[in-house]
Order: C-alpha cells, then structure tokens, then sequence
C-alpha cells in the first residue's frame, strides 16, 4: 500500500543501518513489525503471574522425577 508520510530523514536512516537495509520501505516495514512485537511482549508481561491453575516448580520436579 502506498501512503505518503513524513519521517524524520536522520531517524530513518539510523533504522536503515540498525537493520542493515538499503531501502526506506524496508526500514519502516521492519521499525513496524518491531513496535508490534514489543507491545505483544508488553501485553504479555502484564499477565504474567495471573494464572491460578499452572504448574509450580516442585510440579515440574516431580514430573520429571516421574520421567
């Protein structure tokens, strides 16, 4: 999809040799996907510890033991 927006040039270009890209498209698909992945981690931390029913550690021993 083409859309025309307005970028920092300095900034693009420090994401172009962060990434190792040679193309502005590049950057910006791999500076998206990246913001992505960090709010699903975000996402994921906050739920963290939440689970009532999840196997405690002496759980995971004893399977083991089992084994």
């Amino acid at each position: 999809m083409k859309t025309t927006v307005d970028v920092s040039r300095e900034l693009l270009e420090l994401v172009k040799a962060a990434a190792s890209v040679r193309t502005n498209r590049e950057a910006i698909d791999i500076a998206l996907r990246e913001y992505l992945r960090i709010q699903r981690s975000a996402e994921l931390v906050s739920i963290l510890g939440t689970f009532d029913e999840f196997m405690t550690s002496d759980d995971l021993d004893r399977l083991r033991e089992e084994s």
